[in-house]
């Protein structure tokens, strides 16, 4: 499997789980807004919420490492200008 369609299976895989991990952070930021202090800390303190919190995190990063891969290889002509943004890619995201 090449290198390119191996990108495109990782981020096809990353946009789906995000979808509902997604709904789910939007629908408990909502909430949030009515949580006194200790709510907000009790709902962090469960480790279901940590656990897809911290998915939703590291899926988020891969999927935009991978986009920003993307846009480069196919929007950028200048080589040396088009190396130099994969290194600031794999600099800022670390992954």
């Amino acid at each position: 499997m090449s290198s390119y369609s191996f990108k495109w299976i990782v981020q096809r895989i990353t946009a789906v789980l995000l979808i509902p991990l997604t709904f789910w952070f939007v629908f408990h930021c909502i909430l949030f807004s009515k949580f006194d202090y200790n709510q907000l800390i009790s709902f962090f303190d469960s480790y279901v919420n940590v656990i897809l919190f911290l998915i939703m995190m590291i899926m988020m990063l891969i999927h935009a490492k991978l986009g920003c891969e993307t846009i480069t290889e196919d929007y950028i002509s200048s080589e040396p200008l088009k190396k130099f943004t994969k290194i600031i890619i794999k600099k800022w995201f670390y992954i």
